[in-house]
């Protein structure tokens, strides 16, 4: 029977939706000079996209391991490989570098017939919501390991919209305080913004460690979840303190033009 208790169902879940909703927070309160976004056409798009769009890569994930039990270990490095390359190709814009691969031409092609105004909308929307989506297999990487129902995941992917939703909307209210104020200093915003982005890839990188992990569950067994966020908040660690001038240095630059 699955562990419904807040370590074993409650928690992983409202991770897996602050996990996927930080990086909404940064781009709500950093494009605060923003004064068009609102409820209806930020805060409800946003939190559909991340209960859709992690649903899609679950299940999509979930059909290919039920018709090819034997490709585990496969699907488990894939979904790491995935993971992994969307946020170094994050990394990459916040230190203002070109990133060797990405994942953007797979998802921005379907964009064109969009007039000008929508794409943007929608782009800054999938922008904050294509995490969501590669947490998809990571998330059938938790299911497999908790134990999880169907219901159970099902309800999993409404209290990971909700708490997007609730963070989307609590970041809209701080975007409006923030537009009523005169910044003359934006250093202490700059490293807020930076924490952010560290506490974001942590938790979405322990998400594809345990997906790897899990692969290799028919010699191991499964993996558990806060041993993998300890691990990538290690290495992740050791990441931000070579960058951290350099992420500094570009949020200070993206603030001030703001």
């Amino acid at each position: 029977m699955t562990d419904l208790t807040l370590n074993g169902f409650l928690l992983p879940s409202i991770l897996m939706g602050l996990g996927i909703a930080i990086d909404v927070a940064i781009a709500t309160i950093s494009r605060f000079r923003d004064r068009t976004m609102t409820f209806r056409n930020w805060t409800l798009p946003v939190a559909l996209s991340h209960i859709l769009l992690p649903a899609f890569g679950y299940y999509g994930w979930w059909m290919l391991g039920q018709a090819f039990h034997q490709l585990g270990l496969v699907l488990g490095l894939t979904a790491f490989v995935i993971i992994t390359i969307f946020l170094y190709e994050s990394f990459c814009e916040w230190i203002d570098s070109e990133p060797v691969v990405s994942l953007a031409p797979l998802t921005n092609r379907a964009l064109k017939w969009l007039d000008a105004d929508s794409r943007g909308r929608l782009v800054m929307v999938l922008a904050v919501s294509m995490d969501a989506l590669w947490s998809g297999p990571a998330k059938a990487a938790q299911a497999e390991s908790g134990g999880w129902s169907t219901g159970e995941v099902l309800v999993s992917f409404l209290i990971a919209g909700v708490v997007v939703a609730i963070v989307a909307e609590i970041s809209l209210l701080i975007a409006l305080l923030l537009n009523r104020v005169s910044f003359q200093n934006t250093h202490g915003m700059a490293l807020a913004i930076v924490a952010g982005k560290y506490a974001e890839v942590v938790v979405l990188f322990s998400f594809g460690l345990l997906s790897i992990r899990n692969g290799f569950s028919a010699w191991w067994g499964l993996g558990s979840l806060y041993e993998c966020i300890a691990v990538s908040a290690l290495l992740i660690g050791v990441l931000w303190l070579v960058y951290w001038r350099r992420l500094k240095r570009v949020e200070l630059e993206e603030l001030n033009s703001a």
